[in-house]
């Protein structure tokens, strides 16, 4: 009876070993994921680093903005991100509330510094490091206005409609009709040194409603002498009465040379 406890006791120690030493595996299989996870973190930052942006960019300057990049960022834990111009730092920005990553590729940053230029920015993670892209221009000028104007006076937009062909831009928007108000389109004054024409028009008036038509045309020849892949520009319009503007309409439009070989609808 000696023996056969011992031998049980013999076997349910070797069984604990056994076990021991397969408990051990998986923390050899965390390690490899881990390094496998960090080769594909630095290849993706790689990717970031090496991409050379073809693009212009012109917006109103705001509190908050959007940076647009090719590839997805949201696997980045950013921690602080510094934007350069022409390699000078323009401004630095920290703090979770100030930087949000939306749709995976687009930066949607607060900052209450002005200023008018960047094309590159840093992103510093949570292991320090500094991930240097290339992001295109970036104009920033003018202001959205924010006048208080009270709500029975204020206009709406009722309806819109946009049209875009072969860089030739079309805004038809109809508002709601408040005596004595206008409305007033408007892009950053330095698209005005590229595009061909720009030009607003009344196409009706009633009591109720108003409507109105904003063109813009972007020359092809533009973007093929500057190398340009894409032109991304800002179009608002302000509602204006008495000595009050508010802004009430703002439009990202995209313009893509690709866009300008493809057939008219």
């Amino acid at each position: 009876m000696k023996k056969i406890l011992i031998i049980c006791s013999l076997l349910f120690l070797l069984s604990g070993c056994s076990q021991d030493d397969s408990s051990s595996v998986p923390l050899e299989n965390s390690t490899q994921n881990n390094e496998e996870v960090q080769t594909e973190y630095k290849k993706r930052i790689t990717l970031l680093e090496k991409t050379l942006s073809q693009e212009e960019n012109y917006f109103f300057q705001s509190k908050e903005f959007s940076i647009y990049f090719p590839y997805a960022i949201d696997f980045i834990d950013i921690h602080r991100i510094e934007l350069l111009s022409d390699g000078a730092l323009v401004t630095e920005i920290s703090g979770k509330e100030n930087i949000v990553v939306k749709d995976k590729h687009i930066l949607i940053l607060n900052s209450n510094q002005r200023f008018n230029h960047f094309d590159t920015v840093v992103l510093k993670d949570d292991q320090e490091n500094n991930i240097k892209i290339s992001i295109g221009d970036y104009y920033y000028e003018g202001q959205i206005a924010d006048d208080t104007i009270s709500a029975d006076k204020e206009i709406f937009i009722r309806n819109k409609h946009y049209k875009q062909t072969n860089g030739t831009l079309i805004y038809t928007i109809d508002f709601t009709n408040v005596e004595g108000a206008t409305v007033e389109f408007s892009v950053p004054e330095s698209i005005k040194k590229i595009a061909t024409l720009i030009e607003q028009k009344t196409i009706s008036k009633t009591p109720d409603s108003q409507t109105y038509e904003f063109h813009i045309e972007i020359p092809e020849d533009y973007l093929i002498q500057q190398k340009i892949t894409n032109l991304n520009l800002e179009l608002k319009a302000d509602q204006i009465y008495k000595s009050s503007r508010k802004t009430i309409f703002q439009s990202f439009i995209p313009i893509t040379l690709d866009e300008f070989n493809s057939k008219a609808p």
